[in-house]
């Protein structure tokens, strides 16, 4: 069973991101894609807020993007969750698709970061 204070910080931060993500797809449809990845950048950044909470980690630093750059440089992540994190913190250039593909990153991530955090959470 997950202990309710856990679930409630896990609920909120995933709606947290929602909105960014909504936010990120709202841009994208205008054509602001610096917009959008701001916003996918901000959506991972509540949930991996929460998992670090509980796995504290110097390498991630306290903002959004050193919560990137941290899972880039962890060792233990998945390379597509480490590859994901690179896409979102790198310099695009000016003939990238850059919406869309910042948000299916974010969304990799903010799911793997959810099935870890509700995986310690029953524990």
């Amino acid at each position: 069973m997950i202990d309710g204070l856990r679930l409630i910080k896990i609920e909120s931060a995933q709606a947290n991101a929602e909105k960014e993500l909504r936010n990120a797809v709202k841009a994208t449809e205008e054509g602001n894609h610096g917009k959008a990845r701001t916003c996918a950048r901000r959506a991972v950044g509540f949930v991996v807020g929460v998992w670090l909470e509980e796995n504290p980690d110097a390498r991630y630093g306290k903002s959004f993007m050193n919560y990137l750059r941290g899972i880039v440089a962890d060792e233990k992540m998945p390379e597509r969750i480490k590859n994901a994190a690179y896409e979102l913190i790198k310099r695009p250039h000016f003939d990238e698709i850059l919406g869309g593909e910042a948000i299916e990153n974010a969304n990799a991530i903010i799911e793997y970061f959810t099935k870890l955090l509700k995986a310690e959470a029953k524990k």
